[in-house]
């Protein structure tokens, strides 16, 4: 089994690689907006059980806010996290990658279901403002 810091990093790039799919590269840096948007997908992921050290954690929005905060400091990450004053931009940082490229080195779920976590994830963070994607992989 994946240690919890191996699930978080999983979820975060998986988030941003769903963001970057549906067009949306960015997210306020605020910590208590991006941990109520973080909760609000994480409850409604059909797939967050299959991450159960995150799933154990009193807080797991917390868990998974320190993971984008730590994010821009990993190495050999697929996806990382920039705090850019107010916001933090989803970067693929596999040189000339598509999403649909990069999803092949954040684990085995496929981009469509990293997509439905974005959307969850931009819903509470702005609400009547999701943009959807068509992505077909």
């Amino acid at each position: 089994m994946a240690s919890k810091v191996q699930q978080v990093t999983e979820v975060i790039e998986g988030l941003g690689l769903g963001m970057a799919a549906v067009g949306a590269t960015r997210a306020t840096s605020t910590k208590a907006d991006l941990e109520r948007a973080l909760s609000h997908a994480w409850s409604g992921w059909e797939h967050s059980g299959d991450y159960p050290l995150i799933e154990r954690a009193q807080k797991p929005e917390n868990e998974l806010w320190a993971g984008i905060n730590g994010s821009t400091r990993r190495t050999n990450a697929a996806v990382v996290w920039r705090e850019r004053g107010d916001w933090y931009v989803v970067d693929i940082a596999l040189v000339n990658r598509t999403p649909v490229e990069a999803a092949r080195f954040v684990g085995s779920r496929p981009l469509t279901e990293w997509v439905l976590l974005a959307e969850l994830f931009l819903s509470a963070l702005n609400p009547g403002d999701v943009p959807v994607s068509d992505v077909k992989v």
